[in-house]
């Protein structure tokens, strides 16, 4: 009788996207760690979420879901770091489970690079016989008190990015351990299932100065004794207000949502319209997601400009909002360099290296204090910049419009330790080549300068 009871309760249960063994969500492109660790800590900055989920309101033990997230970057080391904390309760069953997560980001060029995810956690699974609705209420089973046991899991993920193409796949619960509850009835088992996802996004520019863009998102899930279930996403964003999503969940619903953003808070609803033929027996579902980003940059006020002006004005335009950014962070590197040659100081004398001026207005630095664009570790060499900035969004204006005069080799670099980026058109390995390249810049960047990096 047991068994039979618990082996209902599971299959029952198993509505609710593969057994609800993993969290379900319809916004789950905002924040998509939570599927796959492989896209832990992949952002700029720090995020913590929110989410609650209320899936068939009115259906007596419909699954309540609520997560805690937190992710971000150590970007000097191409280095995500994440945790996720998350309850799921349905009927009588319920599960806490809490997850350290780690991603390594391997750079192969400027356009591809691969993401490894591992994450490691506990989940807390119980059953509570006394909320059980049952037709004999003299069975000996229900007088059993409430179960719980706590078993170790393991999430594992793959990730790819190709300009603006992303490919995952995921793998949680791959271990497949065993719950096993003990009685005096006996022992059942309750099985983790190993579950299978895949996804794949392209990110469309629909207005690329005002961060505004559109993606199709497409994810598959599968379990060991499930179907396979799909879901097809088709999100709008504006990075400055929001976003607008419609989802397709195969066989189950279309859920529509909308998310707002102020500064470094965002919140989003969405809501879901069950199709199919037991859409009126399902109850309604929705969800409710609040984020924060830590140490995000407010978005700047745009240029506007007359739809006349050409790639060429706008392109002036960017350079002349640069100008004041470049020249604040130049003077301020320039104090700091005659202060340490006025007091003697040189980097021969430390046993840290450290920035240093030489005759020819070269630096010269340790290349373990740069990073480039993507953040992985920069080689040796000799670098021609053209600009520095303390504000990255001026910086990328700057290389823009430099790459519209057609200097195609500019790009940003970043001095993790300093917080300054700075903008080079080449790159050479011999000191005489990036002179010469130097002096070509000159008419136009008088303050033109080479960064050696050792």
């Amino acid at each position: 009788m047991k068994n039979s009871i618990i082996t209902t309760v599971l299959v029952l249960t198993g509505l609710t996207a593969m057994a609800q063994q993993v969290p379900f969500s319809s916004q789950y492109y905002t924040n998509f760690f939570v599927t796959n660790p492989a896209f832990t800590g992949t952002k700029e900055n720090t995020n913590a979420f929110i989410t609650h989920r209320s899936q068939w309101t009115g259906v007596t033990g419909g699954p309540q879901t609520t997560y805690l997230t937190i992710d971000g970057p150590i970007q000097a080391k191409n280095i995500g770091l994440g945790l996720k904390v998350y309850s799921d309760v349905t009927d009588i069953t319920s599960r806490l489970g809490a997850f350290a997560n780690y991603s390594y980001k391997l750079k192969i060029n400027d356009d591809n690079n691969l993401f490894f995810g591992l994450g490691l956690g506990v989940l807390n699974n119980r059953i509570d016989f006394s909320k059980a609705v049952v037709r004999d209420g003299d069975d000996p089973l229900m007088y059993s008190s409430a179960q719980a046991k706590t078993v170790f899991s393991a999430d594992f993920g793959l990730g790819y990015t190709w300009k603006k193409l992303e490919v995952g796949f995921a793998m949680p619960q791959f271990i497949g351990n065993k719950v096993k509850y003990t009685d005096n009835q006996g022992t059942t088992s309750y099985n983790l299932a190993r579950h299978y996802q895949g996804s794949v996004k392209y990110v469309f520019d629909v207005v690329k100065d005002k961060g505004m863009t559109a993606y199709p998102l497409i994810m598959v899930r599968g379990s060991e004794g499930s179907t396979v279930q799909y879901d097809i996403n088709a999100v709008f964003d504006w990075q400055k207000l929001g976003w607008i999503g419609v989802t397709y969940h195969s066989n189950y619903a279309v859920a529509a949502s909308i998310g707002l953003r102020y500064k470094n808070i965002s919140a989003g609803f969405a809501y879901d319209f069950n199709i199919g033929k037991v859409k009126n027996y399902m109850g309604t579902s929705s969800e409710l997601l609040l984020s924060y980003t830590f140490g995000g940059k407010k978005v700047e006020e745009e240029v506007k400009a007359d739809d006349g002006k050409d790639a060429v004005v706008d392109a002036a335009i960017a350079k002349l909002r640069a100008d004041s950014d470049s020249s604040k962070a130049e003077m301020e590197r320039l104090k700091a360099e005659l202060l340490k040659l006025k007091s003697g100081a040189s980097s021969s004398g430390s046993s840290e290296k450290t920035e240093s001026l030489t005759e020819q207005l070269m630096r010269v630095a340790s290349s373990n204090d740069f990073v480039d664009d993507n953040g992985m570790s920069l080689g040796a060499g000799f670098y021609v910049v053209i600009g520095t900035f303390s504000n990255k969004a001026n910086a990328t204006k700057f290389k823009d419009a430099n790459l519209i005069k057609g200097y195609n080799g500019t790009q940003i670099i970043q001095n993790h330790k300093s917080k300054v980026y700075y903008v080079f058109v080449k790159q050479f390995q011999k000191q005489e080549e990036a002179e010469a390249e130097q002096q070509k810049y000159k008419a136009e960047y008088p303050d033109v300068w080479i960064q050696k990096l050792e």
